[in-house]
């Protein structure tokens, strides 16, 4: 009788504790992205008021020539066609200083608690970019070349690693409602697994979508905005001018 009662009580109690165990990891979270989001106002008072770039070609003796808005060894595996590295495999070599690296506190700060064993980082910046196509331009051709985040203005090549630009935070319409990054699952810390598909209000009704932005935490993803602040976030949240810094092409 006692076991059973055990067993009960067991089961009852023991998906509480790991409800509990994940919105404390989530909370960790939301301070980390507070960080991130700092860090980047700090760039920008350093940096005339322009946002750092996602990626940047820069050989440095002993690293990848590939630098990154976040630091991370990307120098420990070939990448996809026009990046260096993997950030979801285990570093082997040092670390390669990001752009706002310096601004950060620690190392951790990078980390969410959830992400995958062995990963080095599990985040990924807005990569909404000027070059990219997608089903949307065939009834919205206005918005062709205009849909980008604050670090991917302008996309160019050099030797073959992709570079970008950043905007200069002027041409920020809505900075309290314009995501900067957020968690995620990616081979290089960028994303713009949305902006192909035609959608605006609503985002695809896509499994396969929303567990790639659900990668950390049940049912929702903690993001950080162009205003430094930080949320926790639901897929069906989502609106495509979420990732665009330019609201008068949608007019």
């Amino acid at each position: 009788m006692v076991i059973a009662i055990i067993a009960i009580l067991a089961a009852i109690l023991f998906p509480v504790f790991a409800q509990a165990k994940n919105a404390a990891k989530q909370a960790v979270c939301i301070s980390n992205m507070k960080q991130t989001g700092l860090a980047a106002q700090l760039y920008l008072g350093d940096e005339d008021d322009t946002w750092f770039p996602i990626c940047q070609y820069e050989p440095k003796a002993g690293f990848s020539p590939q630098r990154f808005w976040i630091g991370w060894d990307n120098n420990n595996a070939p990448g996809m066609p026009g990046y260096s590295g993997d950030m979801q495999k285990p570093a082997k070599n040092p670390v390669r200083e990001g752009m706002i690296d310096i601004y950060l506190k620690n190392e951790d700060v990078k980390r969410c608690p959830n992400r995958p064993s062995g990963a080095q980082l599990a985040i990924a910046i807005d990569g909404f970019d000027s070059s990219h196509p997608s089903a949307f331009y065939e009834s919205h051709p206005e918005a062709q070349g205009n849909e980008y985040g604050a670090s991917a203005k302008s996309v160019t090549t050099v030797e073959g690693f992709i570079q970008t630009t950043g905007a200069g935070n002027s041409e920020v319409e809505e900075s309290a409602s314009t995501l900067m990054a957020w968690e995620h699952g990616a081979t290089v810390p960028l994303c713009n697994f949305l902006q192909p598909a035609d959608w605006f209000n609503v985002p695809p009704n896509d499994k396969a979508l929303s567990d790639h932005f659900n990668f950390l935490h049940t049912n929702g993803t903690t993001t950080v905005w162009l205003d430094g602040h930080a949320k926790r976030l639901v897929y069906g949240q989502l609106r495509r001018t979420m990732f665009v810094i330019r609201r008068d092409i949608y007019q």
